[in-house]
């Protein structure tokens, strides 16, 4: 039986024959696997987090079918108490608050994925907004449970709008966006503000804080990992052959996800950052293995049989294990540990791979790379003295 160990060593002499042929390949699969990052979407709606399968969530289901799905946004208007404008509005059942109820409600009506809305002004659309706020209260005393569509003190009302979007994120974003814009088309009188709320919207804002979360974590641990390996490996240059594994596995992991349709969500949001915690120890241990090897004047085929032999082994099962674990996550009820559990183990998958396939070839051009520059700065030199000794002859 082949051991995993000789599988590392031939795997070495392969990848020292052939290490110029594997660097492009690493770019050629980077670049495919990068063009699926912009796919990657990410996913707020909650219920599609839970097990589909439970009773509870069936029978909703099949209510939605039955009766419509609907999305409730939910407009504030509200007296703004730090406005210092002239004439402001003191009393929210003023007419020109009514007004403004029935030009929102003209205006986000004709947007084609509102089914319905709703406000306290819709009982003026027949009849007209009376021109003073006496005739608006008598008026309004005379419907039955009119006060409920206001708080207390009359400072703020609710317009309703009844939506039908389904679970795509674009078209929630892109909804939010237009009722955003038809409330500031129909300005508010002075003393008056809005603002938005209900599922749509909030479903929204945690869309972009899911981007810019994942975004900024993502970047500030690579930042403070690339800091680290550069100041604690010497020479410098070392951190940073250990950082382009670790790159391509962070780059493999999302662009897989994108292409396989893997959303974000609040569980998976700092994945990038775990990953890259987790995945950089391979190239640590692979690069520093191999600069000892080098140190003691070891060929540079030898030093990859015997890093492949120890390293190369040993992270291939450390891997094989962890990967195993975060699987096992995949057998949770909530749809949302399962995608943490497989998009770990994919992230661990590819730091691995990244650094067993193509860790050589990065040291090995590396090499090259200082080889070369040696020998251009000696060719420079003996020029330079050359050119100092015609002179002197001169």
């Amino acid at each position: 039986m082949i051991s995993i160990e000789s599988l590392m060593v031939k795997l070495a002499r392969f990848q020292y024959k052939h290490y110029k042929s594997l660097a492009i390949i690493a770019v050629l699969i980077t670049l495919f696997l990068a063009a699926g990052l912009p796919n990657i979407r990410m996913e707020t709606d909650f219920s599609k987090e839970l097990p589909q399968n439970l009773p509870v969530i069936v029978l909703e289901n099949k209510v939605s079918d039955t009766f419509g799905a609907q999305d409730l946004i939910i407009i504030v208007v509200q007296l703004d108490y730090e406005s210092s404008q002239k004439n402001a509005v003191t009393d929210i059942r003023e007419p020109r608050v009514m007004q403004l109820l029935l030009d929102l409600e003209e205006s986000i009506n004709q947007e084609t994925e509102i089914d319905r809305v709703w406000s306290i002004g819709s009982i003026f659309k027949e009849k007209g907004v009376p021109a003073s706020l006496k005739e608006t209260k008598d008026f309004l005393a005379k419907i039955p449970g009119s006060d409920d569509a206001f708080n207390r003190d009359y400072s703020s009302v609710l317009f309703f709008a009844y939506a039908n979007i389904g679970a795509s994120e674009d078209k929630v974003k892109k909804l939010t966006d237009k009722i955003q814009q038809d409330m500031d088309e129909n300005n508010a009188p002075p003393g008056v503000r809005m603002q938005i709320t209900g599922m749509p919207p909030v479903r929204s804002t945690i869309m972009d804080l899911l981007r810019s979360d994942s975004a900024f974590t993502m970047s500030v641990s690579a930042l403070i990992i690339f800091v680290l390996l550069i100041s604690i490996n010497k020479p410098w240059k070392r951190g940073v052959l250990i950082f382009i594994p670790l790159t391509l596995g962070v780059i493999w992991t999302l662009g897989f996800m994108g292409w396989i349709n893997l959303p974000l969500n609040v569980a998976t949001v700092g994945l990038g950052a775990m990953i890259l915690g987790l995945g950089v120890e391979y190239g640590v241990f692979y690069v520093s293995r191999y600069k000892e090897e080098r140190v003691e004047k070891v060929s540079q085929i030898e030093s990859l049989e015997k890093v492949a032999n120890s390293v190369s082994s040993a992270i291939a099962g450390s891997s094989i294990t962890t990967i195993v674990g975060f699987l096992a996550l995949t057998l949770a009820s909530m749809p949302m540990i399962q995608k943490l559990g497989f998009a770990l183990a994919l992230g661990i998958f590819c730091c691995a791979s990244a650094t067993i396939l193509f860790t050589p070839s990065v040291v090995l051009l590396e090499e090259i790379w200082i080889h070369q520059r040696r020998i251009t700065i000696r060719d420079n030199l003996d020029k330079a003295i050359k050119k100092m000794e015609m002179r002197g002859l001169k």
